[in-house]
């Protein structure tokens, strides 16, 4: 794709020479001759870079800078410029300021210079918020639910639908997000935690706001929404958005365009929207909690992430991707064991904090483990089972805790007695021997 240059300049001859020698170099120009072309312009379409004069008909082109300087480069020219200029310019957000008369070589390599180093300042941007691994190749797990999200991930990525994810605390929804974005060869990822910003802030750092719209409103600002565009916006915890912004998030949505706080120019989007959510989202609805027909601009393609009780058998996987990644960061030597009895103990936990949790209780494990070769447990039990042990101590035999005991334990290893006599520390025969004892054990289905 061309890249895109505004030459704002009301010089024709100046203009129409430097705009040749752009398109030359492959590059896609639109030509303007005033301040009021020039914000038309900058409103309606995007640009990878704007060359701007200072001396316009109807004003100073540094009235247009800082504005012109959120959305792209801009390489100020003059032909009345001096150093007091140069640095008013620099100040307000230019690129680099170029002198009438200039080499026009030269003005083609800052062209490219500021182009390069914009997409090398986004990609930055990005890549400090994929530290910890956040990409589709790193998305790991061996479950059937794990293998289909995979395959809708890769599916949906590069078409610019409205996705929402659903999923408990710690499953995983901002990794998603990122391996949506990072396959969809969009510029930006801008996350936002709905529920993190303080309802009187909530406006103005999601839509932005003009000079004068409120006190201590100095300067206009872009908001979150203008800095995503031609991006991804990632709403997490979306239900947490105060209803009265719910309506002005639709229209966005709607019309792909924005209004600050305070201003009444509609400022023209390309957006995709990812939202998430850890709650029913349909029962806030209901509930008059949600806009009805905002979720359904949200609910375009809904992705369920399912928590970690219900992929047991990603806990390995997980626990063998995790550790040599946290060994690192604790600044230990060399991976611990992890015994049998151990890992029994994580697939028998039901993880409420999910992958999280699961990451957490790793570090913490092998922070008070420190280099020794086997990891030891610090305590894996699920609340109901601490209350079932309870109430079994007070109101049932040793026996019948037996039974009990073995029966979860079957139930958890899908009737496999050979598993579950070695998680028992005893044979066979002797698992049989006790069945035998106790009627409630049905049929024979060792899949062993």
């Amino acid at each position: 794709m061309n890249r895109r240059i505004l030459l704002v300049d009301d010089d024709l001859a100046f203009n129409g020479l430097l705009a040749a020698a752009l398109r030359e170099e492959g590059y896609d120009v639109t030509q303007v001759y005033n301040l009021k072309q020039a914000e038309k312009s900058l409103l309606d379409e995007f640009f990878d870079c704007v060359i701007l004069d200072v001396r316009l008909p109807d004003g100073s082109g540094l009235d247009l800078l800082p504005d012109a300087a959120q959305t792209a480069p801009v390489i100020v020219v003059s032909a009345h410029g001096d150093i007091n200029t140069a640095i008013d310019a620099v100040r307000k957000g230019a690129f680099n300021f170029l002198e009438k008369p200039f080499d026009l070589t030269h003005a083609l390599l800052e062209v490219k210079r500021s182009i390069e180093y914009s997409e090398l300042s986004r990609e930055r941007d990005d890549l400090a918020g994929m530290v910890g691994g956040d990409t589709l190749s790193e998305f790991v797990g061996k479950s059937p639910s794990v293998i289909r999200l995979k395959e809708t991930i890769s599916m949906i990525a590069p078409k610019k639908v409205t996705v929402l994810l659903e999923g408990e605390s710690g499953t995983g929804k901002e990794i998603v997000a990122r391996a949506i974005h990072q396959l969809s060869g969009r510029k930006r990822f801008v996350a936002i935690n709905c529920g993190a910003i303080p309802e009187n802030l909530f406006e103005s750092e999601l839509f932005g706001y003009e000079k004068g719209a409120f006190t201590g409103a100095l300067h206009s600002r872009p908001g979150l929404i203008e800095e995503s565009s031609r991006g991804t916006l990632f709403l997490d915890e979306v239900s947490e958005m105060p209803l009265a912004l719910q309506v002005k998030l639709l229209r966005v949505l709607e019309t792909s365009t924005n209004q600050r706080l305070g201003g009444n120019i509609s400022r023209r989007l390309d957006l995709r929207v990812i939202a998430a959510t850890n709650r029913d989202l349909e029962s806030y609805v209901t509930a008059g909690q949600f806009r009805s027909d905002l979720y359904y601009r949200l609910n375009v393609v809904k992705l369920k992430i399912a928590p970690l009780r219900e992929k047991r058998e990603d806990i390995p996987v997980l626990v063998e991707y995790f550790l040599p990644r946290l060994c690192q960061e604790l600044g230990l030597r060399k991976n611990p064991m992890i015994p049998a009895g151990l890992l029994d103990e994580m697939m028998g936990y039901d993880w409420p904090g999910n992958i999280r949790e699961l990451r957490n209780k790793l570090l913490s494990m092998l922070a008070v483990n420190g280099d020794r070769e086997i990891l030891s447990s610090i305590g894996l039990e699920n609340p109901e089972n601490e209350k079932c042990v309870e109430k079994g101590f007070e109101e049932v035999s040793l026996d019948e805790m037996e039974r009990r005991y073995i029966s979860w334990l079957l139930k958890r290893h899908s009737g496999n007695k050979s598993e579950t006599a070695r998680v028992l520390k005893i044979s066979k025969s002797t698992l049989y021997e006790k069945m035998k004892r106790w009627e409630s054990f049905e049929g024979d289905n060792d899949p062993s």
